[in-house]
């Protein structure tokens, strides 16, 4: 089901948190020991009418503190005098902790907290007490959640923690990455503290955050295929003609056009009781915008096509919340390609009801958005963070969509842009990546951009080592190296990485690939006797062995020989890809049909 905010929580949540997550204060005093021997004096106290994601919280803890100590932490509603941890509001949290301010939080923000012998993981929210439970595992206990499948949990004789004082709540409302391995686990992206709309909803991990939609749903609101024959009139004018090509859109300055997207929305919203966020934005196209007389004045009005999309969407949103009272529905927009530039400030904004998501598809990934590589997308940026303020939420693409198992080394341009974004307002990212398959290094760079979303202040490449060491063991300081390797090669200020790169980018020249392929070979036999960790390294390996199989392809001319040759050594690959789980080689295509095309190819 999806889970509700309630409105003020929402209204709360569009404003980006300026104190960016962790504040601790260590007080004075011993500490508490929570375990020793085997044996510990506390209880894991919540309140009796806990909801589904507190006894989640409350039972994982339990578990986990178990496989540290040995000791068994038992969860209940009655502290009966013994020492407690307490797990979300509660009275006898309140009686225990009573100057504790659960609700000064905002939505997701938390408290970890001492007092005498007690101890409190609570937030305002459910959310935000589950994730007061997982920042206490991992920040003071030290566990892992590497991957879905790899989880570190150390073991300790005793478990002690200081006093603490800790107010923690995310950088960014919204959270959220489509990354295969993040749709299909709700487990670990609740861990990672993901909350966005492509997790997989869930009462006991406290539901989602629906305030995002991302639809480039103009044609499907008003099909050429149902309306263009006789009201041509309701799609742009392109060249002097009505066009309802796939690279067209909306003419929205046609009254009619309004009527007939806002009857669709409500119809829509009426199907789905439990819908929030309702998507409004034009098809996937570069340009299309109409060049008609009256769409041109609007354009020219506000400074850029994004004023006149900007204008229809706040109409829509008042026509649609007039028609349905009883809701709080909100409208979400992309600011993409040819609405990428911001309508000039002053000349309208959005309304009350309307997020505005930019899409910064043909930005430099390799070097932050701040760097001259990036100066048009930079200026957009600050655009919308002033047209929009509170209101403006970011895609980011963190993928090669023409080859997923690329090298991708945005790592530099990630660390330096979150914190970018949050400086300049942005209140949720939606990072899109490899979400049809396993891609490249997926698992550490879901979990690196799941760190810095919480809180962009951290090192990116401190959260990059730390991956590295923990979940490649003795290979981590290779395949740290090969990291660096590659981020020192795309940021040379002469070099671009794209969303859609040929295997012939520049940043990955002969001699760095050479020095790449060495630097696996090292972290191979560094885990040779580790079965688990080989088969990781293994893995992370595809991307090098991709771009060299890929660049020896063939050319058609070649003998039969050297043909039979590279298929061989082909055939292996693919085979390899699929012991590893690869299921497509780029957006929307399969290894299959990748595989099938290459031999083809190569059969003539």
């Amino acid at each position: 089901m999806k889970v509700r905010l309630q409105y003020a929580l929402l209204i709360c949540s569009l404003v980006p948190i300026l104190a960016v997550a962790s504040v601790t204060r260590l007080a004075a005093g011993a500490g508490l020991t929570l375990a020793a021997r085997g044996r510990t004096r506390y209880v894991i106290v919540i309140g009796p009418n806990a909801s589904a994601t507190v006894k989640h919280a409350a039972g994982e803890l339990s578990a986990d503190l178990h496989q540290i100590s040995g000791a068994d932490f038992a969860v209940t509603s009655n502290q009966a005098g013994r020492p407690a941890i307490y797990v979300g509001p509660s009275h006898a949290l309140l009686v225990a902790f009573p100057k504790l301010p659960l609700r000064s939080l905002p939505a997701e923000g938390f408290f970890i907290q001492t007092s005498g012998l007690n101890l409190a993981l609570a937030g305002n929210d459910d959310r935000g007490t589950l994730y007061a439970v997982y920042t206490f595992l991992e920040e003071r206990l030290g566990v892992r959640w590497y991957s879905p499948n790899d989880t570190f949990i150390p073991h300790r004789r005793v478990v002690k923690i200081p006093p603490l004082h800790e107010r923690q709540a995310p950088a960014f409302s919204y959270r959220d990455t489509d990354e295969y391995m993040a749709q299909t686990h709700p487990q670990w992206d609740a861990h990672l503290k993901l909350d966005g709309v492509s997790v997989p909803d869930r009462a006991d991990l406290g539901g989602i955050n629906q305030l995002f939609k991302g639809s480039e749903n103009f044609y499907q609101l008003v099909p050429p295929s149902k309306y263009f024959a006789k009201h041509p009139e309701y799609y742009s004018l392109i060249n002097g003609k009505r066009s309802d090509a796939p690279g067209s859109q909306l003419s929205l300055v046609n009254p009619h056009v309004l009527r007939i997207v806002t009857a669709e929305l409500v119809a829509k919203a009426k199907a789905n009781p439990g819908l929030l966020t309702l998507g409004l934005s034009p098809n996937d196209a570069g340009d299309g915008d109409s060049q008609g007389a009256r769409s041109r004045a609007s354009d020219a009005r506000y400074g850029a096509p994004s004023g006149t999309l900007l204008n229809f969407v706040n109409k829509v949103a008042v026509a649609v919340q007039k028609q349905l009272p009883g809701r709080d529905i909100w409208f979400d927009t992309l600011a993409y390609q040819y609405t990428e530039k911001p309508p000039i400030p002053g000349t309208i904004k959005p309304g009350p009801h309307v997020l505005v998501c930019l899409a910064p598809i043909g930005m430099d990934f390799a070097h932050p958005l701040a760097s001259p590589q990036n100066r048009f997308t930079c200026k957009c940026l600050l655009g919308w963070a002033k047209v929009a303020p509170g209101h403006l939420q970011v895609w980011q693409y963190v993928t090669n969509f023409a080859n997923y198992l690329q090298p991708f080394p945005d790592w530099n341009e990630l660390g330096a842009d979150f914190q970018f974004f949050h400086e300049h307002g942005v209140s949720g990212i939606f990072c899109e990546g490899d979400h049809d398959s396993i891609g490249e290094m997926m698992a550490m760079r879901t979990w690196v951009m799941a760190h810095l979303l919480w809180n962009p202040k951290q090192k990116v490449w401190k959260l990059v080592r730390e991956f590295s060491n923990g979940y490649y063991g003795p290979a981590g300081r290779y395949t740290y190296r090969y990291l660096r390797l590659l981020q020192n090669q795309a940021s040379q200020p002469d070099v671009r990485m794209g969303e859609g790169d040929s295997i012939m980018a520049p940043y990955l020249a002969a001699n760095v690939l050479k020095k790449a392929s060495h630097l696996f070979q090292k972290a191979q036999a560094a885990v040779k006797s580790n079965p688990a960790r080989l088969h990781r390294v293994q893995e992370a390996r595809l991307s090098i062995r991709y771009v060299e199989l890929m660049r020896r392809m063939p050319a058609k001319d070649s003998t039969a020989a050297e043909k039979a040759s590279f298929l061989k050594k082909f055939n292996r690959f693919v085979q390899a890809l699929r012991r590893f789980g690869v299921g497509d080689i780029s957006e929307s295509r399969p290894v299959s049909e990748w595989a099938a095309a290459i031999h083809k190819k190569l059969s003539y």
